[in-house]
């Protein structure tokens, strides 16, 4: 999250995070999602004009450098060969993609549908964890896509994730409070869960599993 400069054009509440439905509805300059990058001085020097200017180019190389799609599968084997330290690949939805990633050296997967924003009707990332998990493919799988509260995290690790990362709400706790805000979101976030486990009848993280997790079918 960026603090507002007044160079930047007017930020929608998602900068940075990818377009909403809302933004297109409320006809919201085309370089609001992406104030994280018109307003960085880095990014504005590369700029033949600024982006309060020529909105067009700014968001032209918003998309040179946002994304490389020559990147391929066969990149992994770079990867893995510059560094002796653990690699996690973010973005796996589905068992076979865990599987690639087993097989090119990475340590551990991050099942997430980067916040279900880029695609309509995307696959719930809940329900691709539990396709992975059971894939058994030897590493560990994480999760991240929607949490929001420490039952969130529960249901996770329920479902058989090595662990759950938090992403917009620490942002917003930063945009409202600064670090003390983050502190704070931490704080009640980690009571949630201490609370989800116990009025669950669970001592320990370590019991939770799709036994303390019911269907909402059965229950219709």
């Amino acid at each position: 999250m960026t603090e507002s400069t007044g160079q930047a054009p007017p930020a929608s509440p998602q900068s940075g995070l990818s377009r909403r439905p809302q933004d297109a509805d409320q006809r919201r300059e085309d370089a609001a999602g992406i104030a994280n990058y018109v307003s960085d001085p880095v990014f504005r020097a590369a700029l033949a004009r600024p982006p309060e200017e020529d909105q067009a180019a700014a968001v032209r190389r918003f998309l040179a450098v946002f994304s490389d799609p020559s990147v391929r599968w066969e990149d992994l084997a770079f990867l893995r060969e510059a560094t002796r330290l653990p690699i996690l690949l973010k973005g796996i939805q589905h068992p076979n993609d865990a599987r690639r990633a087993a097989a090119a050296g990475m340590h551990g997967v991050i099942v997430s549908n980067h916040g279900g924003c880029q695609v309509d009707g995307a696959i719930g990332s809940l329900d691709a964890l539990e396709r992975v998990v059971d894939a058994e493919i030897g590493l560990d799988v994480m999760f991240d896509s929607g949490i929001r509260t420490g039952a969130d995290i529960a249901k996770a690790l329920a479902v058989g994730a090595r662990a759950a990362f938090v992403g917009r709400p620490y942002m917003w706790a930063l945009g409202v409070a600064g670090a003390e805000g983050v502190a704070e979101f931490l704080r009640n976030l980690l009571a949630e869960f201490d609370l989800t486990l116990a009025l669950s009848g669970h001592a320990h993280v370590d019991d939770l599993n799709r036994d303390s997790l019911a269907p909402i079918r059965d229950w219709q």
